[in-house]
């Protein structure tokens, strides 16, 4: 098996997606036994984002390496690169192609265009019509959840073959978290890139929820140090990108996600479980996971995200036992490789 993955070899992670095609990138190498190859899609200017990368100079490149030959698979790194599966398909019948939806996109081109209005219009049509083509060219459509899988049918007539729901390596460290632990505790942390759904979350909660608890409030993420925040006070910290997340999740006693919109499944999620952490979120937070309330607290209003920081149950101590078995039993990377292969 010789695989072809469309996409940025991803090295260090800086978002959530990056996490998810770094697991997807290392499931591949564990299963290829004659080698993953990468090609990222590539072009500047507005024709190029509107075919998402995936230029004719691109294609031109991928035909160039198919043709060397041997290549049994094609790993699609994500749905809106549909013009690569038409074109493989075309010229490439015998490979089989396996596209990867982090989230159903068309439904996130709607709720971006709610956000931004109809300049996002050219947008929205490119999406819906690139990610049609990853539905219809693709032998092999995987989703992270159930959900995605209903939408993708709901949206294109066809389910998915494989839901891989959201994994990570187990980077959990007991004698890290009682070392950073003397750096001081951290009341609510938030983390996450500055887009839409969470710039919108951290604002919110800022507005609706800080003025009523005690604490501070840390947020963390790529660009968030850059983003125009309203009504921050001393009690609110925004930290942009940080190499090391974990300094941060070790001094967490509540771990907060007031997500609104989105899709897929949050890796933040899996990531605050892998740490031990108790999660205050939303339905969006939660979206694809087994719901524990022993360490998953669900709140669906500013009064709920209140009483839940209020009950001492829910930040009493930084490591939530619960949290930690939840991700080694549903979330560990390890544990999905035998999905994947079957599928492949």
């Amino acid at each position: 098996m010789k695989i072809l993955y469309i996409g940025r070899k991803i090295e260090r992670p800086t978002s959530g997606a990056d996490q998810v095609n770094k697991r997807n990138q290392m499931l591949l190498e564990a299963i290829a036994r004659d080698g993953v190859f990468y090609m990222a899609p590539h072009g500047n200017g507005l024709a190029a984002k509107l075919v998402f990368g995936i230029t004719r100079k691109f294609l031109f490149r991928l035909n160039e390496e198919l043709a060397t030959g041997g290549y049994t698979h094609v790993f699609i790194s994500q749905s809106l690169l549909g013009r690569t599966a038409r074109w493989i398909k075309r010229h490439y019948p015998a490979i089989r192609i396996i596209t990867f939806f982090h989230n159903i996109e068309v439904q996130y081109a709607e709720e971006y265009r709610k956000v931004q209005g109809l300049r996002s219009l050219p947008f929205q049509y490119a999406v819906k019509y690139w990610e049609s083509k990853s539905v219809e060219y693709s032998d092999v459509l995987i989703t992270l959840n159930t959900r995605d899988s209903a939408l993708l049918h709901e949206c294109y007539g066809k389910e998915a073959a494989l839901t891989l729901p959201t994994s990570l390596e187990d980077r959990y460290d007991a004698q890290a978290r009682i070392d950073h632990a003397e750096k001081g505790a951290i009341d609510y942390l938030f983390v996450g890139v500055a887009f839409f759904a969470n710039i919108q979350g951290v604002q919110w909660f800022i507005d609706e929820v800080m003025p009523h608890v005690a604490g501070d409030l840390y947020v963390v993420g790529s660009g968030m140090d850059r983003v125009d925040f309203r009504n921050l006070t001393p009690r609110i910290h925004i930290r942009g990108y940080v190499d090391d997340l974990s300094s941060y999740y070790y001094r967490a006693k509540t771990v907060i996600s007031p997500i609104w919109a989105g899709g897929g499944m949050k890796t933040k999620t899996a990531e605050a479980l892998m740490y031990g952490k108790t999660i205050i979120g939303t339905t969006e937070t939660f979206e694809g996971y087994e719901m524990d309330p022993r360490c998953m607290i669900l709140c669906r209003s500013a009064a709920d995200f209140i009483a839940a920081i209020d009950n001492d149950a829910a930040r009493s101590g930084s490591e939530n036992i619960h949290a930690r078995e939840m991700y080694s039993r549903n979330h560990n990377t390890t544990n999905l490789k035998s999905h994947l292969e079957r599928i492949l």
